[in-house]
């Protein structure tokens, strides 16, 4: 398929490219603490940017709130707790819809927060092509994915752009305007500034985002042949995929190391990386075989291990919290039979494979995206992490609550209370090891269990 591009590149001195940068528009939600890299700013100057400009205007939209998943569905009763964001069907008065999905796996309750098809920005958005991932932001209050333009879907052109949504579907955002390049995978820096995509015209690199205003702020690869990515969960390296294994790009220094997974294997999919930064898992099948499963690597060291080994394919695999289980979707039907939408469900599983069924018949070739947050537990102690470092302790669950201290990467917290959803944060009430209390937000890796 050829492409006809519409965009002009142009090249930027370094001290035009640091002041644009240094002008990017705010995140609608503000990141507490502001995070940085630990890296030069040199470290992200971008080499070239992508026109025009992208659009970033809120849409409110019309979906109802509540509904339940279709039947056929089994939701099996879990022994956690958390929410799972995935592509599938859901059903309200009989009445069937195609679209991401939220569902509660401890109450069982299930929101329809993206409908197939809507129009956002006056562009009907479709799903349907090329059914890429779909991620959480790492606070756990928006989610991102490439979206279609319907009225395009069947010409010579994809027309695909990211788009933000928050996590009840009220809101959604057409994040980017660069819609001939396919988009073939996200990945969400930790602190929240950039969206990591894999995009191309002929062939896919990897290119930072803007998450706030979508301008393409730097090109990381150009060898046409990176098609799946994922961002560190310390913020300090990407790792993304080719066809016998993957190389891992340190942000600091911008040198890669290549990790080779398996012999004669087919190209490296769907990276996710454990919450400790030292695992990664990923899809791929062995030589000789045609099903797609789902390994899982420690960096290192350089073992790994076929967490499914099934007679299924299995995609999008994703780390729990606790990093110490997986969620994934999987197949009905057997490898030798094509089923690119139908008769898929997701699955948790741990490193004795022991599965469990958590929604069974999505009807999609599904990605699932696991919520990053909320995960503190009241009477647990945690450590804060380097991410987290700066925490604001307030003196209410908001951000007009007056602050108390700034609380250093170290510090041993206990949380008292929570939690509690305010202005796009999940709040808990904590106490310092110096017995202040105070409410703090929580975010994707700020805090450590103290156990660990």
């Amino acid at each position: 398929m050829h492409f006809k591009s519409k965009f002009i590149l142009i090249s930027f001195v370094l001290g035009a490219l640091l002041s644009l940068i240094s002008c990017a528009t705010t995140k609608p939600n503000l990141i507490e603490p502001t995070l940085v890299f630990s890296t030069a700013p040199s470290s992200f100057t971008p080499s070239t940017l992508i026109h025009p400009t992208a659009t970033y205007t809120p849409t409110p939209t019309s979906i109802p709130s509540k509904f339940v998943l279709p039947s056929p569905t089994e939701i099996l009763s879990p022994i956690f707790h958390g929410r799972v964001l995935f592509e599938g069907d859901a059903t309200k008065n009989d009445f069937k819809s195609h679209g991401f999905v939220i569902l509660n796996v401890e109450t069982k309750e299930s929101i329809l927060v993206f409908k197939d098809g809507q129009e956002i920005n006056g562009r009907s958005v479709s799903l349907h092509y090329p059914n890429p991932n779909v991620i959480w932001s790492p606070d756990g209050h928006w989610f991102a994915f490439v979206g279609t333009d319907a009225s395009t879907e069947e010409s010579a052109y994809p027309y695909q752009d990211i788009y933000i949504a928050n996590s009840d579907g009220t809101i959604i955002r057409r994040l980017t305007d660069n819609p001939q390049y396919q988009k073939f995978y996200l990945s969400w820096s930790p602190d929240e500034k950039y969206i990591l995509v894999a995009m191309g015209i002929s062939g896919s690199d990897l290119y930072l985002v803007d998450s706030s205003s979508g301008v393409v702020v730097k090109r990381l690869t150009s060898s046409g042949d990176s098609y799946t990515a994922a961002w560190s969960p310390d913020g300090k390296r990407i790792a993304f995929g080719n066809r016998s294994g993957f190389s891992i790009l340190d942000l600091a220094d911008e040198t890669s190391q290549f990790i080779s997974v398996l012999s004669g294997s087919s190209r490296v999919e769907d990276i996710s990386w454990s919450p400790n930064s030292e695992q990664i898992a990923f899809v791929a099948s062995v030589l000789g075989s045609n099903c797609k499963d789902i390994f899982e690597i420690n960096i290192n060291t350089g073992g790994s291990i076929n967490l499914t080994s099934s007679e299924q394919n299995e995609k999008s695999p994703v780390w729990l919290p606790d990093g110490k289980r997986l969620v994934f979707s999987r197949s009905a039907n057997t490898c030798n039979i094509e089923d690119l939408q139908n008769d898929w469900s997701i699955y948790i599983t741990n490193f004795n494979r022991e599965e469990q069924k958590i929604v069974s018949n999505v009807n999609s070739w599904s990605s699932v995206a696991w919520a990053p947050v909320p995960n503190l537990e009241i009477g647990k102690q945690y450590t804060l992490t380097e991410l987290g470092a700066n925490l604001n302790l307030r003196t209410e669950p908001s951000l007009n609550g007056k602050i108390l201290e700034k609380l250093p990467a170290g510090e041993v917290i206990s949380v008292l209370d929570g939690y509690v959803d305010i202005d796009d944060y999940y709040w808990w009430k904590i106490q310092t090891k110096d017995g202040i209390e105070g409410w703090a937000v929580e975010v994707a890796n700020w805090y450590k269990p103290l156990t660990e």
